[in-house]
């Protein structure tokens, strides 16, 4: 039974013992028939723990709670019909379910806290290491340039032939130029401004462009006919999520994979936003079942931190992130997430328009 199957059986089988209690105080109001009354809520609490059972966690408790509250009615119900108060012993049973219940909704809430906790840690983890990697690029390429502009200048400074001086401001201008390139770069990186100014598609054409000019990469851009339509319902933390994860995937192709072409797809149908990212690299060996398991801070085979933070933002789209690779075939990155504002159906073109980013 699928995620979806039982979400749906459990809020039937709620509402189903919901009327049953409702039923049951109807009767009591009525002074109708005790038996009906016991039967009633005896059957309530059944399809509220099965309901339970089959409910997320983070109901599971409540409504166990509820199944045994419905049950200790049920059997306050048999002593009255019996006259026997020997019958309160049966009181202990729908008792032990309510504090079972209860414990365990405690040690859920703790559970979630610690995941909770676990997810910050790794956020600020991966800002700490955001940091670092920008202080390092800052430090190794912009500050040893500048420091050599200086060296640069204090020569012609020191000498009074004038085409000493000449070649001396030819290479410091050389110099500077390189780094307000590397620093628009590095710009780029932190927040392209083309997303915010002109939205996702853009910004993606000019992360395609950019590779393409820098590394030599053949790298494409694919987007769907109804693409544009759907991703402008997108919020903008929702927009920044997808290119950050595409962003990430054509980084580590170029960095570890040594493509000679990368492209990326976006495409929609009546249910989900797709967004591919394929490199025709050297692949790497498929990661084990339980590698999307393991804690967030643990590296992957694609680009270290990088698959963490990338499924972490999936996760905040409501989407699924998979990786398929195998060596010497190359890796495809998929983001699978459910389209937001969604409209009738109705059958939709597959067309693909092509534009090239290179």
């Amino acid at each position: 039974m699928t995620p979806l199957s039982r979400a749906s059986a459990a809020a039937v089988m709620e509402t189903t013992a919901t009327l049953l209690l409702v039923a049951t105080l109807v009767l009591e109001i009525a002074q109708h028939s005790l038996h009906a009354e016991a039967v009633l809520c005896l059957a309530a609490g059944v399809i509220f723990l099965v309901a339970a059972a089959l409910s997320p966690e983070a109901r599971r408790s409540w409504l166990a709670i509820i199944s045994g509250i419905s049950l200790v009615i049920a059997v306050a119900l048999l002593v009255r019909i019996a006259d026997a108060p020997l019958l309160n012993g049966l009181h202990l049973v729908p008792l032990t379910l309510i504090a079972s219940a209860a414990a365990l909704g405690h040690r859920s809430d703790q559970r979630r806290g610690s995941l909770e906790r676990e997810r910050t840690r790794a956020r600020r983890d991966g800002e700490e290491r955001e940091r670092r990697h920008w202080a390092r690029e800052l430090h190794d390429d912009t500050l040893q340039e500048l420091g050599a502009v200086q060296i640069v200048l204090a020569g012609a400074t020191a000498s009074s032939r004038p085409d000493v001086m000449k070649d001396a401001i030819e290479q410091a201008r050389r110099l500077i130029s390189n780094q307000i390139t590397s620093l628009r770069h590095l710009i780029a990186e932190l927040r392209p401004a083309a997303l915010d100014q002109l939205g996702l598609h853009p910004a993606l054409e000019a992360l395609c462009r950019s590779t393409s000019e820098n590394f030599g990469i053949e790298a494409e851009l694919r987007v769907g006919a109804d693409w544009d339509r759907f991703v402008a319902k997108l919020t903008p933390e929702a927009q920044v999520h997808v290119y950050r994860i595409v962003q990430e995937a054509v980084t580590n192709a170029v960095k570890h994979a040594e493509p000679t072409r990368i492209l990326v797809e976006l495409d929609s149908d009546e249910h989900t936003l797709s967004t591919k990212v394929t490199d025709d690299g050297r692949g790497m060996r498929p990661e084990p079942a339980s590698a999307t398991m393991r804690a967030s801070t643990q590296p992957t085979a694609l680009g270290g931190m990088g698959m963490t933070a990338m499924r972490e933002r999936a996760h905040l789209l409501d989407g699924h992130l998979t990786v398929d690779s195998a060596p010497g075939q190359g890796t495809r990155v998929t983001l699978r997430m459910p389209r937001h504002g969604r409209e009738g159906r109705r059958n939709r073109s597959r067309r693909r328009s092509p534009e090239r980013c290179g």
